[in-house]
């Protein structure tokens, strides 16, 4: 695969998650109805999984660099925060 094709196909994914990062923006500063108006721009389900996967790997890939944690120890901090968040 050439550069340039690999741009093309990454592109749509790159952007998903540019949209991902504003939804999580917005709800940060407690915009609700931004984080609810930039949701309705996927196109499906797919488009926002791809969008928040990619998100979710380069920002443990931030957090392990910060951290010198592996990022196995990164993805066990973040799933300890996630169940905490449920109580």
């Amino acid at each position: 695969m050439t550069d340039q094709a690999r741009q093309a196909e990454l592109a749509p994914v790159v952007e998903a998650a540019q949209r991902v990062a504003g939804v999580i923006a917005a709800r940060g500063r407690g915009d609700a109805e931004g984080a609810r108006d930039l949701l309705r721009t996927f196109a499906d389900e797919r488009e926002l999984a791809g969008g928040a996967l990619l998100v979710a790997e380069l920002s443990l890939g931030l957090l392990r660099s910060e951290t010198g944690e592996s990022l196995d120890e990164c993805v066990r901090a973040l799933c300890v925060e996630m169940e905490s968040s449920l109580r």
